[in-house]
């Protein structure tokens, strides 16, 4: 059982960490006080950066309270809301257990709050996050009217955006998302879709070719690894190796397939 609310609730009323132990709350005085000065007021990003942390390390309670902290001085911060919005999804687990549902509702009004307060895409706006949030939530609660209508809202901003990155990279999320779901044809089509508009142009095409692959078409896995070998990597990641790595491997097991010669 989650013991979010819990934690929200003494988290009001009570400038203290928490953390969990024992199937208790325990509350911890001394385990912020190296990074946040909790007499002082810092700007809204140093509490962020130190949730993020936080998130990453698995202590959703110091981040749930740095969330807390944070809209409470910032309440119109849309960065604070999201990250609260996360940590009321990652905690909420199984809809069926108890406070499930409820810890799901919360994230999602956390997630219309930061998407509301945001203007842009721009990072380190997570507007667009949300938005991914929403479906994986919706997903979660079966509740198809809701997912639906957050889907053509995310498609609808992407066909509709004047600015050909932004709209990039919303068609890779959107890839990214249909993949995971198994809809490869239409993970296919946003990859491409983001290729086009010139967004993370080597990794949509080599995901591409793992999709073909998948579909054991392998004239057209060739077809767009022969394309991704032409471009440089957008970003600087560590997995840019191992993918250019796979490429190359991949272009030689398919040697002996013959795609047209228009192709090449």
């Amino acid at each position: 059982m989650k013991k979010i609310f819990l934690i929200f609730c003494l988290l009001i009323f009570c400038p203290f960490v928490y953390s969990q132990s024992n199937n208790s709350v325990r509350i911890d005085t001394n385990s912020y006080r190296s990074s946040i000065n909790a007499s002082k007021l810092e700007p809204a990003w140093v509490y962020i950066g130190e949730a993020k942390r936080a998130i990453n390390e698995g202590n959703m309670s110091y981040a749930l309270y740095l969330m807390n902290r944070t809209l409470m001085y910032y309440p119109d911060n849309a960065d604070a809301h999201y990250y609260l919005g996360l940590i009321y999804e990652i905690e909420a687990g199984n809809p069926a257990e108890q406070g499930g549902a409820a810890s799901y509702r919360l994230a999602v009004e956390e997630y219309k709050k930061a998407i509301r307060l945001n203007t842009n895409f721009n990072v380190p706006a997570y507007k667009l996050d949300s938005y991914f949030g929403l479906l994986h939530i919706y997903e979660k609660l079966i509740d198809e009217e809701n997912y639906s209508a957050t889907e053509k809202e995310i498609i609808n901003i992407a066909e509709t955006s004047a600015n050909r990155i932004e709209r990039g990279r919303i068609y890779f999320k959107l890839a990214e998302l249909y993949e995971n779901k198994g809809r490869n044809s239409l993970s296919i089509d946003y990859y491409r879709q983001a290729y086009l508009n010139g967004y993370r142009q080597k990794l949509s095409l080599f995901r591409i070719s793992i999709l073909y692959r998948k579909m054991r078409n392998y004239k057209q896995e060739k077809e767009y690894l022969i394309l991704a070998n032409k471009y440089e990597f957008a970003n600087d990641e560590p997995s840019n190796y191992e993918v250019q790595k796979s490429i190359i491997q991949r272009l030689n097991d398919l040697q002996n397939v013959i795609i047209p010669k228009k192709l090449n």
